[in-house]
Formats: C-alpha cells, structure tokens, sequence
C-alpha cells in the first residue's frame, strides 16, 4: 500500500506541472485598446454662474451629454436623472418632475442655463445640449433650496460655423408618439440662428391618464471680437391634458440674455 500511495503521489504531481506548462504555453498577448472618443468635450462648468474648469469644481459633479442621451434612448429628465449616483426618482403626484439628491426631497432645485425653473412640470429634453447634477449643499450660490444638490439643464446654442437640420421620432407600444426639430443656420461670421421644436402625444397603461404638449425654443447669438458672445433666447411651451396638476390649457414663455 504505501508503494501505491507514492507512486499515485508522483503521478498527480506530474499532471500538475504538466497542466502548468501548457498553461503557460497557451497565455497570448493582448493588443492594447486605447479609447479616444469621449461623450463630454468640454472642460469647464457654467453652473457655477462662471466658466469654472471642472477639475476646480468643489462638489460632487455628473454631466450627462446630448449624444449619451441620444444613444442610450433617454426620453424625459427622469431617465437622464435615474442614470446619476446619490440621487432618485420620486413620484411627483404622477404631473411633475421630483427627485431625492443625497435623501433630500424637492421639486424645486431645477434650473435652465443657471436661472431658476420650479415650474411644476414634466421638463423635455428636445433642446439640450447637457444636464449637469451637482450634488451637495450651494445655497451661497443658488440661494433657498439646494440643500442635497441642484439640476441644471444646458440648452443649445447657435453654431457659427455650420448649417444643418435634424429630426428625429418614436412610437412606442401604447401609441404614444414624438416628432422633433434642430435645425441651425450661420447667418454670418457673427450671427446664427437655431431652432429647436417637438410635439409630443402622450398614452400610457392607465385609461384617462395622457396628453399632448408642444414646445418651439428659438434662439439667436451674436459674438464680435471685442465684446463676449451675446445669446437671446425665448421658449414657448405648452401642455394639454391630464398629465398636469389640473385639466387646462397651460402656456408660458421666457425670454433672457446670456453671456
């Protein structure tokens, strides 16, 4: 017996530097995969109601671009927002955006460009360029609220140096369908205009619980070389039907300056 067992022992440690060999044998070299596409091109933040470098940014910071948000099918800012780490998506009463940043609750710590928007309201996407979600308290900066962070939407501006026109739609299961609109034009070396525009029918599982809503954001920029780059915008919305707080017509517009 203890002939067996050493030779059972010889034989196991021969299969095992065996096996090691043709281990080591079989490794390859894997090519190396260097990524240069990015989604986000920028390297500075206007939330900060400056051109602040993000790298100088003292908070918690998530930007989620227009081509990310065209790629993974983000269709309102509650899927932008779902995608973002610390905060979630509350109910809202099933008429309005509502999210929790860091176990703070509001309905109110959005903002369009840097200004203020606590409109109750479901907020589209058809006219952004970027969402920027600081996370952490910046009353200093965005006076009440802002207690567990702020939304903030960046909308497109004209481009000088190209002239194009997009469109895009979806339909989904339950019939509900969208149409939308970019489309820029260089008028000059320092003018140019941009357009953006939708029109969205809405339907879901639940019966007497749609709408329609339409929004045209027309925009307009002047840049000289004296002067910094001079935008006019104005956003005309409106909604119909039973996904606001109460069964009416509702319109509004806006209109700003921006450097």
């Amino acid at each position: 017996m203890p002939v067996y067992r050493r030779l059972g022992g010889a034989s196991l440690a021969v299969l095992i530097c065996a096996s090691t060999a043709l281990a080591e044998e079989a490794e390859t070299k894997i090519e190396e995969i260097v990524v240069n596409g990015k989604y986000l091109s920028l390297d500075k933040l206007d939330s900060v109601k400056t051109p602040t470098p993000i790298i100088d940014i003292p908070q918690s910071l998530s930007i989620i671009s227009a081509d990310q948000i065209e790629k993974q099918s983000f269709t309102n800012l509650g899927d932008v927002l779902r995608y973002t780490p610390g905060l979630s998506i509350s109910q809202g009463e099933g008429h309005r955006d509502a999210i929790i940043i860091r176990g703070i609750e509001t309905t109110a710590d959005f903002f369009i460009d840097g200004l203020r928007d606590d409109v109750q309201y479901f907020r589209p996407l058809y006219n952004l360029e970027r969402v920027e979600i600081l996370r952490g308290s910046n009353a200093l900066l965005f006076g009440r609220g802002g207690g567990g962070g702020v939304v903030n939407r960046v909308t497109k501006s004209p481009e000088f140096d190209d002239q194009f026109a997009g469109f895009s739609s979806s339909l989904d299961t339950f019939g509900s369908y969208n149409i939308s609109g970019d489309v820029n034009m260089a008028v000059s070396e320092t003018a140019a205009l941009r357009l953006n525009g939708f029109y969205e029918e809405l339907d879901n599982h639940r019966d007497f619980f749609g709408g329609e809503r339409f929004a045209i954001n027309p925009t307009f920029a002047s840049r000289h070389r004296l002067t910094p780059m001079f935008c006019c915008l104005m956003n005309m919305w409106m909604m119909i039907g039973s996904l606001i707080a109460v069964s009416h017509l509702r319109w509004w517009r806006t209109a700003r300056m921006c450097h």
